[in-house]
């Protein structure tokens, strides 16, 4: 979305003087808007008329129409535009009888801030609107081509629902003599199949409607005009019509059934080997899965990596690394014949599928598969090439959730096997699975001392903005994985692992030396920039911490005040002798301090004995704040205790302008949350304009 992208605003307000008040101030804060201005409802009806709002803002006051009346013309006028009500009495009551009353953002006259954040709120909405309804109309003209495909169509194609027919095209209409859909609609698709095939077919649609939903065959006999029948294979595969969930029929005849089955086989081989092809392979190692868990049996996948590939097809040439490829997949196939389900994988990666075995088995394959490969010798263009492979293994237990979850597991441990010199075979350890309940990717001890070589952590930065006029840029950073595939992976996915390891004081290091470079590089003017920065549990433990902490700071000619630590409430509470030794480490450092995600516990006296400068208040009691008394209460009770020992709040995850409305009430200091801004790399979030 550009921000700048112009929307029309309708504002309903006492005077035009008040709505260019409002107005100035989302275009302070970048936005880019076109306004009318509206003062009764007839004027509201006459804007309705002539123009299509974007977004309506809703004033208060004893001479508007109030909110009632303008969403319900808005609805009489089939007006989608989403309403934003100014309120003077932003409570949590004020709050919910709004969005009752149809407002899509209920806020407070003040801050200025509130109606930035809802205006960019809403503006997300109508954009998201906009995208929707260009997709859809995308939608209408693809289906209806694909409608046209259908009717034009040489196979017998027609649509099932609950067994009967709702819709067939014209070559399915010729194959059974009929003459217009009419003649077919609510027909039973037993009608079509020889009486004999009724029981089969019955057996099957009942089956299939209880299964996975995937596409199926079934050979019939189906029933000619003349009553005389023919082979017939059925193609199975859900579908909808007219926004119907059904079953598309395929019937295709002996004449083209064995044609259509030889482009099915082509469709799953690899060209290069004739073995089955990576689509094909996934899906078979899905179907094992689900067979597993139906029939509690053990399956396992093996992962086969040529070693140094690369500089073998430098010897022999691309078309030669093609040609040892295929000699590979040759020698494979002859090793484990009808055994298991061999497969191409990657360029010069082969998987295996071996069903109904166990970890020892698996091992025991592999080792000779290991040996077969280190020992045999390949003819290539009058070259005589040997070589070796590294192979992972991994079996397929109850905390396999699908294929890309096994393969990713497989091809972890042949990394592992791979990066300790090659030629060896390492097993996935079910240990790591159990621990995390599968939830977390194996080896991570591996995977993280990896990720720290190769350089692939990177930092985050999502703004903690003020509520009360208080200057500065301040962001909290946020650390980011990307793994091999180049997918980021968020900090809660392995951080609980390399707790249990020696890392995560490495990690919280090269976290901060990192951030400490880019602060020392930003040109903030006056240095006013301020970071948050999370610690675990070992580094509170790390006596040295402090002094390198400061040496940091000083080589880069930095502040320490601009650095504030976050300390998670849950180490507070399970190790408060440690925590409370950083903290006058730290302190003594010139460095501040935040007790983060506190409210979990319940722990109120922590603030009395931790001497922290901030408090931030756990999302959970932070989100969807004004349909939540309890929490409320609490999150009052929380600011007032900080307050009272001198201690600023900060509310994480805030969500929306209702929030928003609510925390301004409670004197919050700060908040921060996706509504304000999502975490991004780049550090180019506006405060001076927000906070105008």
């Amino acid at each position: 979305m550009n921000h700048r992208d112009s929307l029309t605003l309708v504002i309903v307000e006492s005077s035009a003087s008040e709505a260019e008040k409002h107005v100035a101030t989302l275009r302070n804060a970048g936005h880019s808007i076109r306004h009318e201005h509206a003062e009764d409802l007839d004027s509201l009806t006459e804007l309705l008329g002539s123009a299509a709002p974007d977004i309506i803002l809703c004033g208060e006051s004893d001479s508007l129409p109030d909110l009632d009346a303008v969403t319900g013309l808005l609805q009489e006028k089939s007006c989608q535009a989403p309403v934003i009500a100014l309120t003077g009495d932003a409570t949590a009551d004020a709050v919910l009888a709004a969005r009752r009353g149809g407002a899509m953002e209920c806020i407070p006259y003040e801050p200025p801030l509130a109606l930035q954040l809802a205006f960019g709120h809403c503006r997300e909405t109508v954009m998201l609107r906009q995208q929707t309804d260009s997709l859809d109309a995308a939608l209408q003209q693809s289906e209806a081509r694909c409608r046209d495909l259908i009717e034009s169509s040489r196979d017998a194609i027609a649509y099932i629902h609950e067994g009967m027919h709702i819709h067939a095209n014209q070559s399915y209409l010729k194959m059974f003599g009929l003459d217009s859909t009419d003649e077919i609609d609510g027909t039973p698709l037993l009608n079509m199949v020889e009486h004999d095939d009724h029981r089969l077919l019955k057996d099957f649609l009942r089956e299939y409607r209880g299964g996975n939903g995937e596409s199926s065959t079934l050979e019939v006999r189906g029933l000619e005009p003349d009553g005389k029948h023919f082979k017939a294979l059925m193609e199975f595969s859900p579908s909808t019509f007219d926004a119907e969930e059904c079953i598309q029929v395929i019937i295709r005849t002996a004449d083209n059934a064995e044609l259509e089955n030889q482009l099915e086989i082509l469709t799953r081989q690899d060209i290069l080997t004739g073995l089955a092809n990576r689509q094909e392979f996934i899906r078979t190692v899905n179907l094992a899965i689900r067979a597993g868990f139906a029939g509690k049996q053990t399956h396992t996948v093996t992962y086969i990596l040529i070693d140094n590939f690369k500089k073998l097809c430098e010897s022999v040439g691309m078309s030669g690394g093609d040609k040892l490829i295929r000699n590979t997949a040759e020698l494979l196939a002859t090793l484990y014949g009808d055994e298991v389900t061999l497969a191409r994988f990657g360029d010069c990666a082969f998987t295996v599928l071996w069903k109904n075995s166990n970890e020892e088995d698996a091992h025991q394959l592999a080792e000779r598969t290991r040996q077969t490969i280190e020992e045999h010798i390949a003819e290539i263009d009058g070259h005589a090439v040997s070589m070796t492979s590294s192979i992972g293994i991994c079996v397929i237990n109850g905390h396999s959730r699908n294929a890309e979850n096994v393969l990713s597991r497989a091809d972890l441990a042949c990394e592992v096997a791979r990066s300790s010199g090659g030629n060896q075979i390492h097993v996935h350890s079910l240990a790591v699975d159990e621990s995390m309940d599968g939830e977390n990717e194996p080896e991570w001890d591996h995977v993280i001392r990896k990720t720290i070589d190769d350089e692939r952590f990177y930092l985050a930065y999502q703004p903690v903005v003020s509520l009360n006029g208080n200057d500065g840029i301040r962001y909290e950073v946020l650390l980011r994985i990307i793994d091999e595939e180049g997918q980021v992976i968020l900090p809660g996915q392995f951080i609980s692992i390399a707790e249990k390891t020696d890392m995560i004081g490495e990690i919280d290091r090269w976290v901060f030396s990192t951030a400490a470079r880019t602060l020392a590089g930003m040109d903030s003017g006056d240095g006013d920039t301020t970071f948050f920065i999370k610690t675990s549990g070992s580094t509170l433990a790390d006596k040295e911490f402090p002094v390198w902490v400061f040496n940091t700071l000083k080589s880069h000619g930095l502040k320490t005040g601009n650095i504030i630590f976050e300390i998670p409430e849950s180490v507070a509470v399970s190790d408060l002798k440690n925590t409370m030794l950083f903290i006058n480490s730290i302190r003594k450092v010139g460095c501040r301090i935040c007790l983060e995600h506190f409210g979990r516990h319940n722990q109120p006296q922590l603030l009395k004995h931790l001497n922290v400068d901030l408090v931030k208040i756990d999302g959970s009691l932070i989100s969807n704040l004004p349909e939540k008394k309890a929490n409320q209460e609490k999150v009052r009770e929380i600011v007032s205790l900080a307050h009272e020992t001198g201690k600023q709040c900060v509310a994480e995850h805030v969500h929306g302008p209702s929030d928003l409305a609510l925390l301004w009430q409670y004197d919050i200091d700060f908040i921060q949350g996706n509504f304000v801004q999502e975490p991004s790399r780049e550090l180019g979030y506006n405060f001076e304009e927000e906070i105008a």
